[in-house]
């Protein structure tokens, strides 16, 4: 194993959890979705990091459905907060 690779993987599991402290402890809405879709893009990476590392198929499926999860929840969001600005 790489060590390149463990450190990457470090990092990445560090962000992971810096991300969700500041999604608990934050109160704007805007600044959770956020958080939480950086926590989505700290996924893809993981599983793109395991993928190089292990070759197998399996962890690349898992970065891609994280991916297409991430980009329908932002973009459903961001139509729904598009909804509520007309609204008022």
């Amino acid at each position: 194993m790489s060590v390149l690779l463990m450190i990457s993987i470090g990092l990445v599991v560090l962000t992971f959890f810096l991300l969700i402290l500041e999604a608990k402890r934050e109160k704007e809405v805007l600044v959770k979705v956020l958080a939480f879709d950086l926590i989505g893009i700290s996924g893809v990476s993981l599983f793109l990091i395991l993928y190089t590392l292990y070759g197998d198929l399996f962890f690349y499926n898992i970065a891609l459905l994280f991916a297409v999860v991430g980009f329908v929840t932002a973009f459903v969001f961001a139509v729904y907060l598009s909804d509520m600005s007309k609204e008022n």
